[in-house]
């Protein structure tokens, strides 16, 4: 399994035991990535007994290669998306969005990455001129909705014809070093356990409790189970509506002093953002996650030739930036559902269990709307969102 780029720049913080016994807990949570961290940080500040079980080592493989840009909640164009939605829909999406950085902040205080907090404008860049009309009313869709948007016809540095500047739009993180420092923090707290290399094998469940068992026979008792982003997860609990992608993304190193956070339409989306170094991550050519990709050989052609167009894309974008070197390869699973929203909320076939799926780019802000929605959810109280986000809709 490839190491990613977050871990590589950070370098492995903590290491947690594997599972050795037999335990009961009030909620277990699978997945030891951001989704994971951010819905055990919330249970655990609640006062539940969290088992976290990570079948790597924390933050390992998708949260150490995400360009860990936390956009909007609905970070596609509101009027490609939902030019027939409900018009409380699009409200009450923005204003999941405003709770999520709510939600955000408070994390980021308690695990004391206060130079998170900063934010920056993000772009949404075009190179197509007939989509200018669609832009202006995209700016306006966008400030009726209490956003600060605007279309501005140059960007100095990026070769596009025009771009869509929501302002302060955006957030980014070194998605390994906040994952980390969130479980650094929960791991204090005596109600909390995480373990890493430890696999769901199968579950059982009824209606007083569930009870998991590991690929080492050990077995967990829980009141509650939660299943964050992880495709090997994904077939026990055969979740509907729910499609897997391959992301690919190249980092290059580049002499561009200004920070940059943005999405470029074209015939495919790509993310662009880059750190403090200048290192910038070109992300996209998403691609339907087939078995075949389990096999290195194949996936060591697709990468070779998604590299190729991804630095062809970044040079053409970027044409008056020195681009000096490649630093890698990488590429990760992302989730899609038809309406572009997340999966949060209970498996209706599994008593007591419960996903909380971000999808695309905006995955992160979802993670915390659904942390919380969950949080709720299993103290006894169903928020009116899981019926947005419920798993058969």
């Amino acid at each position: 399994m490839q190491r990613g780029f977050w871990l590589n720049k950070n370098k492995i913080k903590n290491t947690y035991p594997y599972i050795s016994k037999d335990m009961e807990c009030d909620v277990v949570v699978v997945g030891g990535g951001i989704c994971g961290a951010i819905t055990a940080y919330f249970l655990a500040k609640d006062g539940f007994k969290v088992i976290v079980i990570e079948k790597n080592i924390i933050g390992y493989n998708n949260t150490s290669i995400s360009s860990a840009c936390i956009t909007d909640f609905v970070d596609d164009l509101y009027i490609k998306n939902n030019k027939e939605s409900d018009e409380k829909i699009k409200r009450k999406l923005c204003e999941m969005k405003k709770k999520a950085n709510v939600l955000l902040d408070e994390i980021l205080v308690d695990i004391n990455k206060q130079e998170y907090l900063k934010k920056t404008d993000y772009n949404i860049l075009n190179t197509k001129m007939f989509q200018k009309g669609a832009f202006k009313n995209e700016a306006i869709v966008r400030n009726g909705l209490g956003e600060k948007a605007e279309v501005i016809s140059d960007i100095d540095y990026v070769n596009s014809n025009y771009s869509l500047v929501i302002k302060n739009g955006a957030r980014m993180i070194d998605s390994y070093d906040f994952t980390s420092k969130i479980f650094e923090y929960i791991s204090s707290f005596p109600n909390v356990y995480i373990y890493e290399n430890t696999t769901v094998k199968s579950i059982s469940s009824n209606y007083d409790y569930t009870q998991i068992y590991t690929q080492n026979d050990f077995k967990i008792k829980t009141s509650a189970l939660i299943i964050t982003t992880g495709i090997d997860n994904l077939p026990i609990f055969n979740l509907p509506n729910v499609e897997v992608y391959k992301r690919f993304s190249v980092v290059l190193n580049t002499n561009l002093n200004k920070r940059i956070c943005a999405k470029v339409i074209n015939d495919i989306p790509i993310y662009i953002r880059n750190d403090e170094k200048g290192n910038m991550i070109i992300s996209g050519i998403d691609t339907k996650y087939i078995f075949k990709m389990e096999n290195p050989k194949y996936m060591e052609m697709i990468e070779k030739e998604n590299k190729r167009k991804l630095k062809s894309i970044a040079n053409k974008l970027f044409s008056k930036v020195e681009i000096a070197d490649e630093i890698g390869i990488y590429s990760g699973n992302i989730y899609v559902t038809r309406d572009n929203l997340p999966v949060i909320g209970e498996i209706e076939e599994i008593p007591n269990t419960y996903v909380n799926i971000g999808i695309g780019s905006s995955s992160i802000a979802q993670m915390l709307i659904g942390a919380d929605i969950l949080r709720d959810a299993i103290k006894g109280y169903y928020k009116k969102e899981m019926n947005l986000f419920k798993i058969r809709r």
